[in-house]
């Protein structure tokens, strides 16, 4: 009741409350809203709290704002199903439409209370969201740029962004080096949180720290254990997406997702869907390039032993041509001294026939001493890679494999300096 003397003057409570009782009758109906939450917050009595948001359409400044609640009674059915629906918890960022009631208190003015979201709305803004990333990863032309990579012959050199304590990294690094056939890997841990609302900087904080020493590294691997479809939604934006893009060395995904593919998995070189699966993956690589360096083996001592083989085949039909050639000299001398020189000559013919003989001896000791095997049993060897003969030391360079040729068997080594 008012008491003051003069009746135009009221109390603010009296303000407040006639504030109040127009705002109901005035606002009546239920009313459905679009707007963005700014801030949210579950309290220990199970009410949620909200701050929505419209921004002007050219600039991140707010050009309204209320608060809104949604009672436990009302959230303990909502969140639920509009998790269910969407894939997605309530967050900061996200568009929602709500149907709220308006609402005035006396201590905390003007509110909304929501008494229902439209999952679908959300649904078709985050599906928006995507593609407008998408767009714009492809507009500033770096979409496929990590794809375009070339994918190094022999991963090695691992740099890991991941938790310390996930499950995932640990079935990781158990598989890669558990491998059986000994790979040695070399793993770098560049620990950043991989879920959560700081997941997304973190993330890049920790690429940045890769870039710093990157040519220290054949590939980056960015892995986490899963998880439902809001504990990933950090590798959907676009500032992540653009890093990974741009990174120097190919990018390796294993977020552990369940059926959606991320924008992190899309720019990245190469996404595979577990960080088991990532580590197989590289694991095969190594396999590959064994098989390959077998192949190439086997071809350089077909190679080797086909050419051993012609020039052997070469060398003897030298031979049969010589003897021949000197049989036949042989002969035309013999029928020439027979019927052309008297006894007279034949102290000259013997001479004649020394030195032919000589002649003879040393072709066929200079045949001896210039065959391969000959040369191999005095212990020299024959040196190849690549399939031909290395004369020279700068043909070779460091890890370059070649084989040797003795006089008994071959080996192969490595090139070491």
């Amino acid at each position: 009741m008012n008491n003051s003397p003069d009746k135009n003057i009221i109390s603010l409570f009296e303000l407040q409350s006639m504030i109040k009782k127009e705002l109901k009758s005035a606002f009546s109906e239920n009313y459905q809203v679009v707007a963005d939450i700014n801030e949210i917050k579950e309290n220990a009595s199970g009410h949620c709290y909200i701050e929505l948001v419209q921004h002007s359409e050219d600039s991140s400044i707010p050009k309204a704002r209320l608060n809104a609640t949604i009672w436990s009674y009302t959230y303990r059915m909502l969140k639920p199903y509009f998790e269910n629906e969407t894939g997605n918890s309530l967050s900061a960022g996200m568009k929602i439409l709500v149907t709220v009631q308006i609402q005035y208190h006396e201590l905390y003015g003007l509110s909304l209370n929501i008494i229902d979201i439209d999952p679908s709305y959300t649904i078709g803004e985050i599906r928006l969201k995507r593609r407008q990333i998408i767009k714009k990863l492809t507009d500033d032309g770096i979409f496929d740029m990590n794809k375009c990579l070339k994918f190094p012959v022999l991963p090695l050199r691992i740099a890991i962004i991941s938790s310390a304590t996930a499950a995932g990294y640990r079935d990781f690094i158990n598989h890669l080096y558990g491998n059986d056939y000994n790979y040695n890997f070399q793993t770098t841990l560049f620990s950043a949180a991989m879920q959560g609302k700081d997941a997304e900087t973190s993330i890049i904080a920790a690429i940045d720290e890769v870039y710093k020493t990157v040519e220290h590294f054949d590939v980056l691997v960015i892995i986490r254990g899963g998880g439902s479809v809001s504990d990933l939604a950090c590798f959907d934006s676009y500032p992540l997406a653009s890093c990974i893009a741009q990174m120097p060395v190919p990018v390796i995904t294993g977020i552990g997702h369940d059926k959606d593919i991320s924008i992190a998995d899309m720019v990245a070189n190469t996404m595979m869907k577990t960080p088991t699966a990532a580590a197989e993956f590289l694991i095969d690589c190594a396999v590959q390039q064994d098989v390959y360096l077998d192949k190439i083996a086997e071809q350089i001592k077909d190679s080797i032993k086909k050419r051993l083989q012609n020039e052997n085949y070469e060398l003897q039909n030298m031979k049969i041509k010589l003897k021949n050639a000197i049989s036949t000299k042989i002969e035309q001398n013999k029928y020439f001294v027979k019927n052309f020189f008297s006894k007279q000559m034949k102290p000259l013919l013997m001479m004649y026939f020394r030195e032919q003989k000589n002649k003879l001896h040393l072709y066929q000791t200079n045949m001896e001493i210039n065959d391969p095997k000959r040369i191999l049993r005095r212990g020299y060897s024959i040196i190849t890679h690549n399939g031909k003969v290395v004369t020279d030391a700068n043909t070779v360079k460091t890890n370059d494999e070649i084989e040797i040729t003795l006089y008994k068997g071959k080996k192969t080594a490595t090139i070491k300096y």
